[in-house]
Order: C-alpha cells, then sequence, then structure tokens
C-alpha cells in the first residue's frame, strides 16, 4: 500500500485553444441584395460556444450607413460543436436614394468565450448604390483631405 502523500499526480494541460476571426476584411453587397458573412474558428470544438459582434454606422472612407440601409447582422455568433465555421446573412434593403457607398464595421468581441482573437476581427460591409450607374460604387474607400 502506497501512503497517500506519494501517490502521483497528473495534470493535463489544453493546448488546443482555438482563435476566431471573419474569413474576409471587407464584405460587399448592392442595394436590393443579400451578402453572406462568415467568421471561423481554426480549431475545430467539442462544445458550443459563442461570440458577440459589435456594429458601427460609421467607417472611415465611406459614407455612414443607416440603420435601415441593413438587416441581419447578428450581434451573437455561436459555433455549435464540431463546426469550425458560422455565417450570417445581411440584407440591403432597395430604396430610390442617389447615395455613394455606405459601410457598417463588424467587431468580434471574444470576451467570456474561451476564444482569442484571429487575424481579422474586424471587417467592413459596403453597401453600393443601384439607383443611378454614374455614382455607382465599387467598395473603394474614398478619403477626402
Amino acid at each position: 500500500v502506497v501512503p497517500p502523500s506519494t501517490n502521483p499526480m497528473v495534470t493535463i494541460i489544453d493546448d488546443e485553444s482555438s482563435s476566431v476571426r471573419f474569413t474576409e476584411q471587407t464584405y460587399s453587397g448592392e442595394e436590393g441584395g443579400v451578402t453572406e458573412v462568415c467568421l471561423v474558428l481554426n480549431n475545430q470544438l467539442d462544445m458550443e460556444t459563442s461570440v458577440t459582434l459589435s456594429i458601427s454606422n460609421s467607417v472611415t472612407g465611406y459614407d455612414d450607413a443607416e440603420n435601415d440601409d441593413y438587416s441581419g447582422v447578428l450581434t451573437v455568433v455561436t459555433f455549435v460543436p464540431l463546426n469550425q465555421m458560422s455565417c450570417f446573412n445581411i440584407t440591403f434593403p432597395d430604396d430610390t436614394e442617389y447615395e455613394f457607398d455606405e459601410a457598417i464595421k463588424l467587431t468580434i468581441d471574444t470576451a467570456g468565450s474561451g476564444l482569442n482573437p484571429g487575424t481579422i476581427t474586424e471587417a467592413d460591409v459596403c453597401i453600393t448604390d443601384d439607383d443611378d450607374p454614374k455614382i455607382r460604387g465599387n467598395c473603394t474607400k474614398v478619403f477626402e483631405d
């Protein structure tokens, strides 16, 4: 019989932490259309986990978007077990206003998720106008002096 104080102890360290990122740095779509935004984990997890997204309607180099310029942006993105990708669709309602490219910025917040930030934690989503071909953009940022 081995005395209790000499029992060996085994410590298991989990070195398979996962990080989360957007699949693209810039997504784009036209008024009246839909675009898919995806987040990906670098390692597959065997448990459900979620991250939160913050949304900003002001992106340098684009006109500011209004809340009614888009819908469908998730504020919580959930990864189901054994699935490395989670996607959602953003819809851009059609309007009759002549306007330049607008954009929103999405930012991943990993706090409380157990995930690390990946290489792309911010993504611009550009909305192109479909009303006037003369001002139709191509989602290229414009910087004014």
